[in-house]
């Protein structure tokens, strides 16, 4: 971890991509715990209104991944774009606070933010670039550092909102935080993103057209990878959507042993997701990925049989162990199958995301059919252990 740290600290580009994704981590840990009750309580959507504005969201941050992804490569132009994405995050939250309206909120919501959060995939990006000439182990430790940033916000701002909420802090001074932390964004890319390319020479441009580009993602050895991995996300997604069900049914403070635990969880990340190097220097990544689809399928089967009693506490290791892995490493395995596209190999984190939603969402779907909350969570455990197992056979076929 030292030496990942030394090799961020020397590099103006390592330092803006990792100061620019704790502000982006700052954004999410205000608002994604509260979407519903700002869109709904606050603005005055019907539920349908709140989910057609959530797969709207999803759609456009696919899709605005995908294209500055591509663009990104082709033109070598990384921090125009991400300048725009920052900006456009800035106008966009901020024209909420400002206006508090709810058409500013939908425009926000559906298109700016969205266009904002490709930012991420742009800043592990240039990371990537920054590092392409070190050892594999120092790209890792490098790239794990910075992903770890985007949880910082989750064991320091989220409790403090939580906190100040429970104060009486309207659910609009939200976007007064997150407005802060995307203008911080901004002024750290401004100041510290060179204008060229790599540092000391020019990035190559893929010279693919755009149609080029995106075959090159539909291959069937990426779209299948992809699939398998957003399997694997997908148990985290459920962990999400269930615990707090789960939690509520099984404890009378089941509320606020739900933020408690998560909070535990994402604190506990942090410190294995310092230990991905260690993992990569002694493992394939499809391997590692399978070793925690394990652990993790560990987590959810054994949390509906005892998150009414403080053995839940002890769920906590297995659970930030397994996680850690699966929120990390997908970014540094998507940018070794396309190395030469550094832009549209980031980019597909964000199309693993959605993915990973959408089958979180129908396994809850086909879980809660036929029993309850807990069969979702037994489901999640093996159809991720079986994404891992699938991936670990094809890397070790292909040559």
């Amino acid at each position: 971890m030292i030496d990942a740290i030394a090799i961020i600290v020397a590099s103006k580009r390592l330092r803006a991509s990792a100061l620019a994704v704790v502000c982006i981590g700052a954004l999410a840990a205000a608002l994604a715990p509260y979407q519903g009750l700002i869109a709904i309580k606050l603005f005055g959507f019907t539920d349908a209104q709140f989910a057609a504005i959530m797969v709207i969201g999803a759609a456009a941050s696919v899709v605005s991944s995908l294209y500055t992804g591509i663009i990104t490569d082709q033109w070598a132009s990384r921090r125009t774009t991400a300048l725009i994405c920052a900006g456009t995050t800035v106008v966009g939250v901020g024209s909420v606070y400002l206006t508090r309206s709810p058409i500013a909120y939908l425009i926000a919501a559906t298109v700016m933010i969205p266009i904002g959060f490709a930012l991420m995939g742009q800043m592990f990006a240039i990371a990537r670039l920054a590092v392409i000439e070190r050892a594999p182990a120092q790209r890792d430790g490098v790239m794990s550092l910075i992903r770890a940033g985007f949880a910082l916000p989750f064991v320091i701002v989220l409790p403090l909102l939580s906190l100040a909420i429970g104060q009486g802090m309207g659910l609009i001074h939200l976007y007064g935080v997150v407005t802060l932390a995307a203008s911080g964004c901004l002024i750290v890319l401004f100041t510290l993103l060179p204008r060229d390319g790599l540092e000391g020479g020019e990035e190559t441009k893929s010279g693919l057209s755009f149609t080029q580009s995106f075959a090159e993602l539909a291959h069937p050895r990426v779209l299948s990878r992809l699939l398998l991995i957003a399997t694997l996300v997908a148990a985290n997604t459920i962990y999400m959507q269930t615990m707090g069900l789960i939690f509520e049914a099984s404890h009378p403070a089941g509320t606020a042993r739900t933020a408690q635990l998560a909070a535990l969880i994402a604190g506990l990340e942090i410190p294995f997701m310092m230990l991905i190097p260690w993992y990569t220097a002694r493992a394939t990544k499809s391997t590692i990925l399978l070793g925690s689809a394990f652990v993790y399928a560990l987590f959810l089967l054994l949390f509906p049989h005892v998150a009414g009693g403080d053995a839940v506490w002890i769920l906590a290791i297995p659970a930030a162990m397994g996680a850690a892995v699966l929120l990390t490493l997908p970014i540094a395995y998507f940018q070794d199958l396309l190395a030469a596209r550094p832009g549209a190999s980031s980019s597909l984190q964000s199309v693993n995301q959605v993915t990973s939603q959408l089958i979180a969402g129908g396994i809850f779907w086909i879980g809660t059919s036929f029993a309850s909350y807990g069969l979702v969570m037994t489901i999640g455990a093996l159809t991720a252990i079986g994404a891992g197992i699938a991936l670990r056979v094809a890397d070790h076929q292909t040559p």
